[in-house]
């Protein structure tokens, strides 16, 4: 191959590798502003003479960011940040969408739709000395099963008063999502078979059937007017056992039976909270290397990175026309970035100091 050919061939690739490592500083660049969207922000006032639309927004911000911290810190951390001002919270926002807007008979209605910036919420709940959660959702297989310790006999499906209720008042800040298991003559059978060590049996053979990892067992022992509530909770591949006894609940009554069920259900949605609590004062450097040459692998990891939560920041320490060097911040356990990056189809090599992605 003559010279010229030869130096042409290296344009190229220096060209083509120039590129990449471009589009990905760029892309890395747009990291810090991804943000929490909550949505469905409803606001209704009345439309007189002393209307004003600053007022509406303001009062859409404050619903819309009580939410955000309904789905990020747990109901017993929820204190520490009870008083906060709209002025705060503006400095949070990175973008609004008012939607629907209409006067009808004299009211103003409205939904909006508001961005916070994730980081910028997250520092402001740390300044609280609270450690929030990542908003995930999660469908999980729930069995709420009731035992009357009178007559000791168990019910679980249409005649448990807990099982027909228990997805009829939702909140929109909710991010479990309930499964039913549905009705089953054998689980009756094996249930009241086994009444008197419920809390030990084995529900693995029941809960396979309906091929859903994550589970939550709910055994409720009603003695008269008192409950106790005993739960196995399964999240993340984590086992929790809690018991809460409650007084003075009267079943029969509808709104008693809801507001129990609401008191029940916020135990579970501050469990999964724990799970996905992030503590950024934990700061692990990942020094990891990728190969340069490959574009559409490049692009899909710098997606990954800035897609992840638990990245608080990349960047590209140094790159040649073999490997694209990454210097990674990441807010957990080497372990936990491994088991993230296996299950996003990324898997890194770990014999030598600088890891590489295969």
């Amino acid at each position: 191959m003559s010279l010229k050919k030869k130096l042409n061939c290296l344009k190229k690739t220096y060209i083509f590798f120039f590129l990449t490592v471009l589009f990905i500083i760029i892309s890395i660049s747009n990291l810090h502003s991804s943000n929490f969207k909550v949505s469905d922000i409803k606001v209704t006032e009345p439309f007189n003479p002393n209307f004003k639309k600053e007022t509406v927004i303001d009062k859409a911000i404050l619903i819309a960011f009580k939410k955000l911290l309904s789905m990020t810190i747990s109901s017993d951390e929820m204190h520490k940040i009870s008083r906060f001002n709209v002025d705060e919270i503006k400095n949070l926002i990175d973008s609004f969408n008012i939607k629907n807007e209409e006067f009808v008979n004299n009211t103003y209605n409205a939904t909006f739709e508001i961005n916070f910036n994730k980081q910028n919420t997250f520092l402001f709940v740390e300044k609280k000395n609270i450690f929030p959660s990542l908003p995930n959702r999660k469908e999980v297989i729930i069995f709420p099963i009731l035992v009357d310790t009178t007559s000791q006999s168990v019910s679980i499906f249409n005649q448990n008063p807990f099982f027909v209720n228990w997805n009829s008042n939702e909140e929109d800040f909710h991010l479990l999502n309930y499964i039913l298991p549905s009705e089953d003559i054998d689980i009756v059978k094996t249930l009241n078979d086994n009444v008197n060590n419920l809390e030990d049996y084995d529900f693995t053979k029941i809960i396979t059937k309906y091929n859903i990892d994550e589970y939550i067992i709910c055994i409720i022992y009603q003695q008269k007017d008192k409950i106790k509530v005993f739960s196995r909770i399964k999240l993340n591949n984590k086992i929790k056992i809690k018991n809460e006894l409650f007084l003075n609940q009267n079943t029969s009554s509808e709104q008693t039976l809801e507001n129990l069920i609401s008191k029940i259900k916020l135990q579970y949605e501050d469990e999964w909270k724990k799970n996905n609590k992030i503590n950024r004062a934990l700061k692990l450097p990942i020094n990891l290397a990728m190969s340069s040459s490959d574009y559409k692998k490049n692009e899909k990891f710098e997606k990954f990175l800035s897609s992840l939560d638990l990245v608080s920041n990349y960047s590209i320490k140094n790159f040649n026309n073999k490997f694209v060097n990454y210097k990674i911040i990441f807010n957990g356990s080497p372990n936990q970035f491994l088991n993230i990056a296996k299950n996003n189809d990324f898997f890194i090599d770990t014999k030598k100091q600088v890891w590489k992605v295969d």
